[in-house]
Parts: structure tokens; C-alpha cells; sequence
């Protein structure tokens, strides 16, 4: 079954509206709370009958197919559950316990768990699982769920009054569960049918992966009857059942789903398919802190591994917004004006043609801001052509696929890769054409003052300072990567292109690293002085200040100076990768999108929605 996702609706019912139904009997009432069976014991139809009115807590299998229910004011009733449980529950229960919640692992055997409002009594469950139990309790929370995969081992999860914690699920099911928790919701239940599968239920939205149809519906029609989805039982031979002890609880806004929702014209899960793009990350910044962060899809399209925030995803010419920090940064540190010439910083002799005049100098400034007569938008060939430039053609780099050698930035610059050589095309400060060769000679001239790679310098002077940890300018980083995808969805040769143009098109990193950078130029844009961080207030104050060309800071376009909009941002299109990044300074906001698609237009309509639903100009 597809993924499947249902916003609950809180249109109120009146109560004893709920339907209950057991094998192929006729349908039965609940006398105020709604359930609803199909193929379980009838004698547990029957007790769930009874006992619904009192609000059921807890209704759970065994692996022989035993089970128990549980009712909030203490009545419990169980058939085939191991003795030492049954007895367990019946000491709880005499004194006076809440039981949240009692789960059987699929080993079988005597291995239980009953969690209740004063701690956790167990046998047999796995030995990380207790600790983790154990730990809530101790950390002052209450443990309302723990479910456990029909693979068995150490695997499981646990949820409490604040949060969840898993080990060795399903990672989309993960995926999901971390979701619904980013909207100022919380995950309640979780369950895994025998035959594999899962739902992930919040407080007023469920999601489920592999599970009956006709449970799948039931769970929405409940859902859009206001009532909140207590519980979720798969039984050892295929049966299920839903119970519900009140109604949804008033909530606030979820920001999270809007946003997904007005993706496009159809949500987000409809617009990825759409433009055939297996894996998103986003990341929203309200407050100068991440504020919601959430994973949509597949690192690699056909794989079992989903994608998160965490993931690291190929920025793109993004990569050339990061390194003008580190741009600013080595000027700051060599105490050397913007306004130099670059030439002597380069250890390499810069060509031009002939019809660039031959007093024009290429300034530091002038190649942040695209505008330094380097070849890029508007390079033409034969190259004594000084006249007729195409602005939409060039600027960028094409990449080396996996049985390409990857050259040297010499080389590169040398035009002995698959890009034009480097030189001087037009009369500095011109003309603007965008130029990701340019940025190619600031990687240059960062390796030759510091006798680092971009990549060490960056890392050292400007992502380590920034908390960026999974982000580098390495050709080939160590963390966790998302694949690139064509546009027709399929997985580019190599998965990933690799870039030794590192600055104009090289930095890996994830949405939750650019927000961190968004929150520092945000903070350090408003601060009445320095504060800790790569850059002091003045340079911080070049880099998103009106330069040479109007639309751009330094490596960043702006817009909206003076005005409580004013905003920063740069988008990233390598090949298989598409992403954007936006900061408001003034507003303390912004937001981070990441794809393995090759359509931009997937990327522009998330920012959309972001937008929109904030009311960010």
C-alpha cells in the first residue's frame, strides 16, 4: 500500500456514535467511546464491549494470540497471556496504578511489559529497551506506548510524555514519527501488524505503512469524527482493532502540515511524485532557532533508507554563499581590504583577452559579486570574441561522473577539465555574469594564503565554529549522502557527481546546517557588536550589504534592504540536486530545502509554501 497520511478533522459527534465490528457479524455500539474489530477473538469483541464506556488504555496481543485490555479506572480483563503478567496486572491495579500500556515482544514465551503512571514493570524484553523505560521514568515522564517489530531482537519503541525514542525500526516509520512531532504534536501510539507494516498515530493525524485497507479506513473515519485514535492492535493471525477514549484536544495551528499540505497543487507527497524526486529535507528558522525540521522519501530511490535533516545532500552553487564567508573571513584575518586586486594572491597568472583593457583590475569584491570579467555567463567561443556574450549560457560546472578522473583546481583552471580555461573575458566591473569560475579563483586564492584545502580551511575557520558538523567541501565526505536522481526519477551514474571546483559547487551539507548559518548571520546582522563566530559585525555587515552589483551582497543575493523583509538567500542546482536557502535578518527567520531531484520547480514551490504560510515577504 502507498504511503498514507489522513489530517483529522475535529467536527464534533455526538457520543455513543462509534461502530464496532467483529469477523463478519453485525455491526455493535459502544456506549460513549468508539472501536472498531475485524478477526479477533469474539470473546475479546465481546469484553471490548463491556468495557469501552470506561475509557479502554490498552488493548494488546500476544504472540499465541492471547490478549488483555485494560480500561483508565483500573478493570482489566485477559485470556492466554502469560501468568506472571496477568498476576502483575492485578497487583498494579489493586494499588491503585494507571496502566498505559501493556506489550507483548514477538518471541513469545513469558516476555511482557506493563507501563503505568508510577513506573515499569517487565520480563523479558530486550535489555536496551528496559534501560530506556527505566530512564523516562527517572527523568520524571511516563511511558504511554512501547511496541515492538515482528522481527524481534532489539528492536522497539518507546514513547512517553515528551517524546520516543526507537531502536531498529522501519526508517520510514521513523521518518514519520519524527515528522508529526515537529508541529507541536506528539506521537501517543505506534504498532507493527505480524506481516510487517506499521502506524505511527499523533494526537490528531496517523500514518500508516503496510496495513489492512479497511483499518486504514476506519482509522480516518474515526479521525473524522473528531475522535482521537487511542489505540492500534494487529493481532498474530491478521486481525486488528481501533479504540478511541475521547476526542481530539484542542491544538494549536500546525505549521508543519500547512505547509505540506499547500505544497503545489496537491501536498507535498503529490508534488514529489510529480516531478519524480524520491527524497526531501526541510528546515524552518523562527526566533533565530530551528524550529521544525522534517524529512520526506528516499535517500536513493528503491532503498529502505528514508531521508532526514541530517542527511547530507549536495548544496550546489550554495556552496558558493558558505565559501564567501570563509572569503570574508580570510580577508578579515590578513587584514586586506575586499577592494584588492586578486591576482597577486593567486600564485598562478590570470589570462585575458585581448579586449579587456589592460589596466582593468579583477578585485576580490568584484568576483564575489559576479561582476570581475572572469569567463562564465556570457564566455564565448572562439575565445578572441569580445562582443555578443549569451548571459543564460555557462557559469556553471558540468561535474565528473564516476569513470571520469577528477583534475586538479590547477588543471581546472587551466581549462584541462571539461570546463573553458579561466581568464579575464570582459572589462572588470562591467558587466555581470554570473560565474562560478570566478569562485573557482577565490578557492585558489584561499589554498594559496593558507596552505589548506578549501576543504580543511572551511572546515576549521567557518563550519566547525558554526556547529555545521555534516557539512564539508570534501570530494567525497564520510557521513551519510543522498543519491542524485534524474528527471525522470532514476538514480544518476555514480549516484553523485564530483566537483573539484569546491567552492562554486562542491559543499555537502543538510538543511539543518544551513539554518545554523541562518541564525548566525541573522544574529550577527542585529548585534550592536561581535559575537562569537567566524565573522565580526562589520564583516557580517559586507557580506549582506548592497556591493558592486545591486541584487548582491558578497556570494549572497539580498533583498529588501531597510525593511523588516530584508532577506538574503542562495538556490543550488548541480546535476540529480536541486536546494535554496533564505535568512530574515530582521525577522529572526528563515528556512533551508534539499532534494535528490533534478527539477527545480519541487524546491521553488516547498520555499512557496514555507512563505506562505509564515507570511515571509
Amino acid at each position: 500500500m502507498d504511503r498514507r497520511r489522513f489530517l483529522s478533522l475535529t467536527a464534533a459527534t455526538g457520543a455513543g456514535a462509534g461502530l464496532a465490528a467483529v469477523g463478519f457479524g453485525q455491526p455493535a455500539w459502544a456506549a460513549s467511546y468508539p472501536y472498531f474489530n475485524r478477526r479477533v477473538p469474539d470473546e475479546a469483541h465481546t469484553k471490548m464491549g463491556e468495557l469501552a464506556p470506561y475509557g479502554i488504555t490498552s488493548f494488546a496481543f500476544a504472540p499465541s494470540n492471547g490478549w488483555v485490555i485494560v480500561t483508565q479506572d483500573g478493570r482489566f480483563f485477559a485470556r492466554g497471556v502469560p501468568d506472571a503478567c496477568y498476576a502483575e496486572l492485578g497487583k498494579l491495579t489493586k494499588a491503585g496504578r494507571k496502566i498505559h500500556c501493556v506489550a507483548f515482544p514477538p518471541e513469545g514465551g513469558d516476555r511482557w511489559v506493563i507501563t503505568t503512571d508510577k513506573g515499569v514493570s517487565a520480563r523479558g524484553i530486550p535489555a536496551e529497551c528496559q534501560q530506556r523505560i527505566t530512564a523516562c521514568y527517572g527523568a520524571g515522564k511516563q511511558v504511554v506506548n512501547v511496541a515492538f517489530p515482528p522481527a524481534g531482537g532489539n528492536r522497539w519503541s518507546v514513547v512517553d510524555t515528551d517524546g520516543f525514542y526507537v531502536r531498529g525500526i522501519d526508517d520510514e516509520c521513523y521518518q514519520m514519527m519524527r515528522n508529526l512531532t515537529q508541529g507541536g504534536r506528539r506521537v501517543t501510539h505506534v504498532a507493527f501488524p505480524r506481516g510487517g507494516g506499521w502506524a505511527v498515530v499523533a494526537q490528531d493525524e496517523f500514518h500508516a505503512r503496510g496495513v489492512d485497507d479497511e483499518c486504514y479506513q476506519q482509522m480516518g473515519k474515526l479521525s473524522a469524527g473528531g475522535w482521537q485514535l487511542h489505540n492500534v492492535t494487529f493481532s498474530p493471525t491478521g486481525g486488528w482493532s481501533l479504540c478511541s477514549r475521547g476526542k481530539v484536544p484542542a491544538l494549536p495551528a500546525d505549521r508543519v502540515r500547512q505547509v505540506e499540505d499547500s505544497v503545489g497543487s496537491g501536498g507535498i507527497w503529490q508534488r514529489m511524485g510529480y516531478w519524480k524526486t524520491p527524497g526531501v529535507a526541510i528546515a524552518v528558522v523562527t526566533g533565530n532557532r530551528i524550529t521544525w525540521s522534517t524529512g520526506y522519501g528516499w535517500l536513493e530511490a528503491g532503498s529502505g533508507a528514508a531521508a532526514h535533516p541530517e542527511t547530507g545532500f549536495q548544496a550546489a552553487s550554495i556552496s558558493k554563499a558558505v565559501a564567501s564567508v570563509g572569503v570574508l573571513r580570510l580577508m578579515q584575518t590578513l587584514k586586506k581590504p575586499l577592494s584588492s586586486d586578486i591576482r597577486p594572491f593567486l600564485g598562478w597568472t590570470l589570462p585575458s583577452r585581448s579586449c579587456v583593457s589592460p589596466d582593468a583590475v579583477p578585485t576580490i569584491d568584484l568576483m564575489l559579486t559576479h561582476r570581475a570579467g572572469v569567463i562564465g555567463r556570457g564566455s564565448t567561443s572562439p575565445a578572441d570574441v569580445c562582443s555578443g556574450f549569451n548571459a543564460a549560457a555557462g557559469g556553471g560546472f558540468a561535474g565528473y561522473g564516476p569513470n571520469a578522473t577528477v583534475p586538479s583546481l590547477l588543471q581546472v583552471m587551466n581549462g584541462e577539465g571539461n570546463s573553458p580555461k579561466i581568464e579575464l573575458t570582459t572589462d572588470p566591473g562591467a558587466e555581470y555574469h554570473y560565474s562560478g569560475a570566478g569562485f573557482v579563483l577565490l578557492q585558489r586564492m584561499v589554498e594559496q594564503q593558507t596552505g589548506l584545502s578549501l576543504a580543511q580551511y572551511m572546515d576549521k575557520e567557518v563550519l566547525a565554529p558554526l556547529g555545521m558538523k555534516t557539512s564539508s567541501y570534501a570530494l567525497a565526505p564520510t557521513f551519510e549522502l543522498a543519491s542524485g536522481h534524474t528527471t525522470t526519477g532514476a538514480v544518476i551514474s555514480g549516484k553523485r557527481n564530483r566537483y573539484p571546483e569546491s567552492a562554486a559547487a562542491g559543499l555537502y551539507t543538510n538543511v539543518l546546517d544551513l539554518s545554523r548559518l541562518v541564525c548566525y548571520l541573522n544574529k550577527a546582522w542585529t548585534a550592536s557588536g561581535d559575537i562569537a563566530g567566524p565573522l565580526s559585525k562589520e564583516s557580517v555587515r559586507t557580506l549582506l550589504s548592497k556591493g558592486p552589483q545591486p541584487d548582491m551582497g558578497r556570494g549572497l543575493f539580498i533583498a529588501g534592504s531597510g525593511t523588516k523583509n530584508f532577506s538574503f538567500t542562495h538556490d543550488g542546482s548541480n546535476y540529480g540536486f536541486k536546494s535554496v536557502f533564505k535568512g530574515y535578518p530582521e525577522l529572526g527567520a528563515g528556512y533551508a530545502v534539499m532534494v535528490n531531484g533534478d527539477n527545480t520547480n519541487l524546491v521553488n514551490e516547498i520555499a512557496a509554501s514555507i512563505r506562505s504560510a509564515y507570511g515571509w515577504a
